[in-house]
């Protein structure tokens, strides 16, 4: 029997991706739809939600996942802290994955990044840049501040006082407590990250470039099929995909 999904921001990009990724996969089905325009009607069979939507959307989405007891996969970007709040108080009902991005690679570099950061130390400087396609609207993405999060973790840095977007505003060294984030928007590109270690003498480049949104859905569909057997809970989707990959 195939996983029955409801799909919340089916208009939007990786949702069309999606519906084109389950109509494949006899593995998946999509039995309801939410977006914008219309919203999931009241008592749906399924067995787990998949969120691409917005922060309004995904609010209305939550209650229906809580209200149904249906676990949820989102990689909505853009929340405040009330949503990030509501997130993690409906995890004590129901599993909940939420990720910036739902490639496998590109988690793997968030792992080795991070690493690398707390290993070389604040000798070596991190710069990070991100490259999407001309459609997309927040700058940095959801990603690249995935990442800025993580390695300000790694070296005991406060996110919003490490980050630096713009350095044109004032004329001073770098100091050694900033990671500066840098934003491409142009053509087609799915998406593309870079960290970057700058030592003396040295530096280290790890870069993951995406050239199929296809891995997004793919992604988020796996994350589904793993999230059936969890408990509630907030649920790394590194965990999920790379728990038994060590």
């Amino acid at each position: 029997m195939s996983l029955q999904i409801l799909l919340s921001g089916a208009s939007g990009t990786i949702g069309q991706t999606l519906v084109e990724e389950v109509a494949e996969d006899d593995r998946f089905s999509i039995v309801g739809v939410a977006s914008s325009e219309q919203f999931f009607e009241p008592d749906l069979d399924a067995d787990v939600i998949i969120d691409f939507s917005h922060p309004r959307l995904l609010e209305k989405t939550l209650d229906y996942a809580l209200r149904h007891r249906l676990p949820l996969v989102t990689g909505t970007t853009g929340l405040d802290g009330l949503l990030h709040e509501r997130l993690s108080e409906a995890a004590r009902t129901v599993p909940v994955c939420h990720a910036a991005n739902f490639s496998v690679g590109l988690n793997l570099l968030l792992r080795l990044a991070t690493e690398a950061a707390r290993l070389l130390g604040e000798d070596f400087d991190i710069e990070l840049t991100e490259m999407h396609h001309r459609r997309k609207i927040d700058a940095p993405s959801g990603t690249a501040l995935a990442l800025a999060r993580a390695l300000a973790g790694a070296r005991g840095l406060v996110t919003r006082e490490a980050l630096v977007q713009d350095r044109s505003r004032h004329r001073i060294p770098r100091s050694r407590g900033e990671i500066g984030v840098g934003v491409l928007r142009g053509g087609d590109v799915a998406g593309e990250h870079t960290v970057y270690f700058l030592g003396d003498g040295e530096r280290l480049e790890l870069t993951h470039r995406a050239s199929d949104r296809r891995i997004f859905a793919r992604g988020a569909l796996l994350a589904a099929t793993r999230l059936l057997d969890k408990p509630p809970g907030l649920v790394e989707f590194s965990d999920l995909v790379m728990g038994d990959r060590r």
